[in-house]
């Protein structure tokens, strides 16, 4: 065993452990403290649209509290899905650009499918914000829900394999409070945030504002005499009104801008090139090993490349939001208005070597517009409450991409000749109705009935060219209604520990195919049945909680994309489309649990186990040619993910409180796309891997300072390999090591 693998060992004994040498280190706490072991705080969610507490709500969910995102330097989805169970993501080489994967639920579709589609909702402050981004880097949180299995009655459409509900601070109209912090970390990271808050007039108006603002010199260097590198900057703005008219009416107003801008794609270069290289690029080529000239390949090389063209990627996005809530005797009648815009663009080199074979230009705009109404019952502990609500959604996007020739392209053509371009424009407006209802019968038993009817109509306006000429026109229109129910039956054995069963129908909209030489100008919409039975316990004086899920879910025509690329002499055409896979499945459970040992002392983990497959998928398109994946293992679905941490609290001195953290988390192997399936070779089936991560800090009146290490023991993974296009061949997304501190003051 080599001494990294020794290392892992000792510190998984450690979290594990800990707690046979914590009884001296728990008398050191401040005197006065309680001999008693105190429990855990109230966890309070909004997964079904009202206050709830957590073991209360039969839908398998993760939360992170204010507390853990501070102290677990929560940033992105990375840092939270990693320790929530059955749920992974991939990355393409951008911040914002990961797809999702929950219980085997993820977006197989292009990143650039227009109007763009998801299968989970993500929602902040009650609005959804995945059509501009999927990954906010925000600040100022109160708490991040992730919830597992479909959730179209309140997430809405496309919320099939789940939601991730983000509740952020609210303006407080009856004090002034504040925060300034600043972080340092390798890469040269700076990244500093300031949170304040203000009564305008005491009790009735409040003014909150947000800011944040990240560097980073990257950890990906081109060689190549143009320099440059994956270098970022991050800018986060918010303001929020909270307006109090009266004592039963709240309203809520807020703006959100975020910009960021990368220096290129974070990714190295693997040695193989995929099926799209060879044919466009290198034909005839047996060896499918790529020169990366003089970079080296990954992992040994895990920072260099050499491209002979500078990258840009970023996002640019804002949104608006008015939520107002009003509040009677009868009911709580509630409003939610949302607008969000977004700029992406990606331009520069994308052939991935130091040769001018071809480089594009992608700007991408989105807007999306969103009214929701719902009524509720109000919390009066009668044994029927119900919600009513309805929403019209609007989205649009407008798509251009061209692919140019280098100076050096392989065809001899002249450069800068737009080979390949794309002007898509796409609609996509949706209207809902949507019920749900719990009767108590007993004290101890309820029934849950619920269930939501959507209408959408998709619209596709596109045309392509090849070497400056028209090759295909797209203008079709397709609609799709759905209607999907949820029932769940709930049982209290006794006091905060709750057994439940549910079945849920999720939805996706079909669309219209982009490609016109396709014979299907429509693609069908992707539906999915959840059978799932759950416990939840609050159990030894609320000093454990405990989690437990296991769940089958059955798809019809799922959604998954293809691409090829096709070379006739001179003319490259690269051609993309959807297509329904008739049947798939998913299957496993999903148990965390956080046990407080002494006051000090809290140790906890998660494990989730999937077995998601293709059923029936006769009529696979990959690379050309048509292929049978039934029974294959569904790409980006690890079949283990899990966690362990172990936190300790103590009290140094009287006046400065203290904890030490060890985090550690493992993901299995995937597949990263349905090439990999077939090729089921490396980087296309990417590896397993674990991370461990230690965080320890102090506060004493109104400062804190946090230090922490991350991935400890610089493991050497990525989470997807992604292909360049046409030359770069296969591209991979390396970890890093991270030390860094923060320093926070509070008012």
């Amino acid at each position: 065993m080599n001494r990294v693998n020794l290392l892992r060992c000792a510190i998984l004994s450690g979290i594990s452990c800990i707690s046979f040498a914590t009884p001296a280190l728990a008398q050191d706490r401040a005197q006065g403290a309680s001999d008693a072991t105190p429990a855990f705080d109230e966890i309070i969610v909004t997964a079904q649209r009202r206050a709830q507490i957590a073991t209360d709500v039969p839908i398998s969910l993760t939360t992170f509290s204010a507390d853990d995102i501070s102290k677990q330097n929560v940033k992105g989805l990375d840092d939270y899905f990693a320790k929530s169970p059955n749920v992974s993501f991939i990355s393409t080489g951008a911040r914002d650009r990961k797809e999702i994967s929950i219980r085997g639920v993820t977006n197989q579709l292009s990143t650039e499918a227009n109007p763009r589609t998801s299968t989970f909702g993500f929602y902040i402050d009650d609005f959804n914000v995945s059509t501009g981004t999927v990954n906010p880097e925000i600040v100022d949180i109160e708490r991040i829900e992730v919830l597992r299995g479909p959730q179209g009655t309140y997430f809405g459409r496309n919320a099939i394999g789940g939601a991730i509900n983000i509740t952020t601070n609210q303006a407080d109209p009856s004090q002034y409070e504040g925060e300034a912090s600043i972080g340092y970390s390798s890469f040269n990271t700076i990244d500093t945030h300031a949170v304040f808050n203000a009564p305008l007039v005491d009790d009735v108006i409040g003014l909150r504002m947000a800011g944040r603002y990240s560097h980073s010199d990257g950890n990906i260097k081109n060689i190549n005499e143009i320099g440059g590198g994956n270098d970022s900057d991050y800018y986060y703005g918010k303001a929020s009104l909270r307006i109090q008219p009266t004592y039963n009416l709240t309203v809520d107003l807020s703006g959100t801008y975020t910009k960021e801008n990368v220096g290129m794609r974070e990714g190295v270069p693997s040695g193989v090139l995929g099926d799209t290289a060879l044919a466009v690029v290198f034909p005839g080529i047996d060896d499918p090993q790529a020169d990366p000239d003089g970079v080296g390949f990954f992992p040994e090389n895990t920072n260099k490349v050499n491209f002979n063209r500078p990258q840009k990627i970023g996002t640019e996005f804002y949104f608006v939001t008015g939520r107002a809530v009003w509040e009677s005797e009868a009911f709580t009648l509630t409003s939610i208005t949302g607008y969000i815009h977004s700029d992406q663009f990606l331009q520069g080199d994308i052939d991935g070597s130091s040769k001018d074979y071809y480089y594009e230009e992608k700007p991408i705009t989105r807007q999306s517009f969103s009214q929701e109404i719902r009524v509720q019952s109000p919390d009066n502990g009668d044994p029927l409450s119900w919600t009513f609500g309805g929403m019209y959604a609007e989205d649009k996007g407008d798509l251009n991409q061209f692919t140019y020739t280098g100076a050096d392209n392989p065809f001899g053509l002249e450069p800068d000749l737009a080979i390949t371009s794309t002007l898509s424009n796409g609609k996509s407006e949706s209207w809902a109705v949507f019920a749900q209802g719990a009767y108590e019968f007993t004290d101890a038993l309820s029934l849950t009935l619920g269930g939501r009817f959507t209408h959408e109509k998709v619209t596709v306006a596109q045309f392509n060219t090849s070497n400056g000429e028209i090759n295909g026109q797209v203008n079709e229109s397709a609609s799709f209604d759905n209607f999907s129910p949820r029932i769940t039956l709930a049982y209290e054995l006794a006091n905060r520990t709750n057994v439940y069963a549910t079945a849920s129908r999720g939805f996706k909209a079909g669309g219209v195919q982009i490609n016109p030489n396709l014979d299907d100008t429509s693609y069908e919409p992707e539906t999915l049945w959840n059978y799932e039975v759950g416990f939840k316990t609050e159990a030894f004086d609320r000093r454990l909680l405990l989690n437990a899920a296991v769940f089958y879910m059955e798809w019809s025509d799922l959604q998954t994309a293809f691409a090829q690329a096709e070379v006739d002499g001179d003319d490259i055409t690269f051609f993309s489309g959807i297509e329904n896979a008739a049947s798939a499945t998913s299957k496993g459970f999903e148990l965390d649990a956080t046990y407080r040992f002494t006051p000090g002392l809290k140790l906890g983990g998660s494990v989730g186990y999937l077995d998601a497959k293709f059923e029936d998928y006769t009529n696979a398109y990959v690379n050309g040619n048509i292929v049978d994946l039934s029974d294959y293992r569904m790409p980006n679905s690890p079949k283990w993910t899990l966690s362990a941490f172990g936190e300790y609290e103590f009290a140094p001195t009287q006046d400065v409180d203290a904890y030490i953290r060890a985090e550690w988390t493992y993901r299995d192997s995937i597949y990263s796309s349905k090439e990999a399936l077939v090729y089921d070779v490396w980087p296309y089936r990417v590896p397993s891997f674990d991370v461990v991560n230690l965080r320890a800090g102090f506060s004493w009146d109104n400062f804190s300072v946090q230090a922490y290490a991350e991935n400890l023991l610089n493991e050497k993974y990525f989470t997807n390999a992604y292909e360049k296009a046409f030359a770069g061949g296969l591209y991979v997304q390396p970890s890093v090591r991270n030390f860094g501190g923060r320093f926070t003051v509070t008012f």
